[in-house]
């Protein structure tokens, strides 16, 4: 009886485990820079293979190249992001200043395994 219990227990944890992070890998589900723009770093668990930039709908074309130190740039509109690839997991991150007068946000997706850390990106107006 006591083996059902582990053998039940331990699937349960296995089960848990394959449904994947919650957390976002460590990284912010959301951050806000203000109408003048600047730049904010954003830690993780860990580190990210590529970066991407989008709007709600899953819209956007960002600029995306990979420096000679393994650094990716990915710029869309008003936001960059940059991070080592696959090296430590930090994501520096730029917002120009809202000349707008509207709030804006678009989303920073890194690539962990096969899934996304997201993090949405507010400005103010």
């Amino acid at each position: 009886m006591e083996k059902k219990h582990g053998l039940v227990a331990l699937l349960l944890l296995l089960l848990l485990v394959a449904c994947g992070p919650t957390d976002n890998y460590g990284y912010p589900s959301k951050i806000n820079f203000g109408k003048e723009g600047g730049t904010k770093f954003c830690s993780g668990k860990l580190g990210i293979s590529m970066i991407y930039i989008n709007d709600y709908n899953g819209n956007g074309k960002a600029e995306i190249s990979i420096d000679e130190n393994d650094t990716i740039i990915a710029k869309y509109y008003w936001l960059t992001a940059k991070c080592k690839r696959l090296a430590g997991s930090e994501i520096k991150i730029m917002a120009e200043p809202n000349t707008t007068g509207k709030k804006r946000t678009l989303y920073v997706y890194g690539s962990i395994y096969n899934d996304d850390a997201t993090i949405k990106v507010t400005q103010d107006k």
